[in-house]
């Protein structure tokens, strides 16, 4: 009866171990096979009696061989082993397996090992799919965030524009009705005083427009700027063709280098120069020069823009957020701002790889650098 039972039990385990789809073996302390089941016919091409007697070497090969000698060595020095390889297989499929090596101890000896190889390609791929759509999803959440920013930052920008710009124009408004009274009453000398009220709220308006729209601008621009080799001299003269005409004479260009071009957007740097310089002549006294020193740098390679004005110095307390968006002075006697010009300057400069930078200030006036670095070569 028991060896009608055993028979029937060896049938049974053999009948299992043949039908699983992991590979089951057993390889004794000279790392021969001693057992294997049907999976290594599927697997390697060799059926389980074939390999009876033979080495792991022969039937891994030298370069699986290879990747695998550490975890038979610390299987037969008595330690578990668990680990992933990618086995190749006959008809050429690679195949992602999750091997487990159990040892065979006898009387504080290791006989062997134990061998289980489980495929686990298809858990693979599901996983590198999980991964693809969790990077997906997180690209997705970031790109939405950076939307919801992008569209608070221009909301800002219009709430700006709107408080800058309304009252400009009702003096604008006033001006042109106090122009119209002029006209009526026939006297040209009175027209005069209307005129320029209302250029110059014109001008203030225009510079708000051109502040607010490049900023929305440049706090969306994902492309890297388009350099030109410019004329140094010409993007003097437009950046102060920009300023109004009362003020262009006010400043003097001093070269310190004989640099004629420079690699730069014309158009970002005409506005950043602009800025600086119309920033410099808002804080200097009535009159006063302000003076654009040009020079140029070996390390590293750029060319400088040093704007000096004449003022009573930057206050201390606004030094460290001189360049952030909404900072402006609080000191009397200057015209209200967006806060927005050397925020433009610094993210202009930030998109030519340089920077802007306060060099000094004090009561007898600013200093302010612009670094456009240049590409080598």
């Amino acid at each position: 009866m028991s060896d009608c039972y055993s028979d029937d039990a060896t049938y049974h385990m053999r009948l299992l171990v043949d039908h699983v789809p992991s590979m089951l073996a057993y390889w004794d302390s000279e790392t021969r096979c001693r057992f294997a089941n049907q999976a290594y016919l599927r697997w390697f091409g060799v059926a389980p009696e074939q390999l009876l007697g033979r080495p792991i070497r022969e039937l891994l090969g030298p370069e699986l061989y290879a990747l695998n000698e550490p975890h038979i060595l610390g299987a037969l020095r008595g330690e578990e082993q668990i680990f992933e390889r990618v086995v190749p297989g006959p008809d050429g499929v690679l195949r992602h397996s999750l091997a487990h090596y159990i040892p065979d101890v006898v009387d504080g000896r290791v006989a062997g090992f134990l061998v289980q190889v489980t495929e686990v390609t298809q858990l693979k791929r599901i996983e590198a799919q999980l991964l693809h759509e969790q990077s997906l999803r997180q690209h997705l959440e970031h790109h939405a965030r950076e939307l919801g920013a992008l569209l608070a930052e221009r909301g800002e920008m219009l709430d700006v524009l709107a408080h800058e710009v309304r009252q400009p124009l009702n003096n604008a408004s006033a001006a042109l009705q106090g122009l119209d009274s002029a006209l009526a009453a026939g006297d040209p000398q009175a027209i005069v005083g209307p005129v320029e009220r209302a250029r110059a709220v014109l001008r203030q308006v225009t510079e708000s427009l051109d502040n607010t729209l490049a900023v929305a601008s440049l706090l969306a621009r994902p492309d890297p700027i388009a350099r030109d080799d410019t004329d140094i001299d010409t993007l003097i003269a437009v950046a102060c063709a920009d300023l109004a005409a009362g003020d262009r004479g006010r400043v003097q260009v001093e070269r310190a280098t004989t640099t004629r071009t420079a690699s730069m957007d014309m158009s970002l740097m005409r506005l950043a120069l602009r800025n600086l310089l119309s920033n410099a002549l808002k804080f200097s006294p009535p009159g006063t020069p302000v003076r654009l020193r040009v020079a140029d740098s070996d390390d590293p390679l750029a060319l400088m823009l040093d704007v000096s004005d004449a003022g009573g110095g930057v206050e201390p307390a606004l030094v460290p957020r001189l360049f952030q968006r909404g900072r402006r002075s609080r000191a009397s006697g200057t015209p209200p701002g967006q806060g927005l010009g050397l925020f433009i300057v610094r993210r202009v400069m930030e998109l030519h790889g340089g920077h802007a930078e306060l060099l000094s200030t004090g009561p007898s006036g600013s200093t302010f650098r612009l670094l456009i670095v240049q590409p080598e070569g």
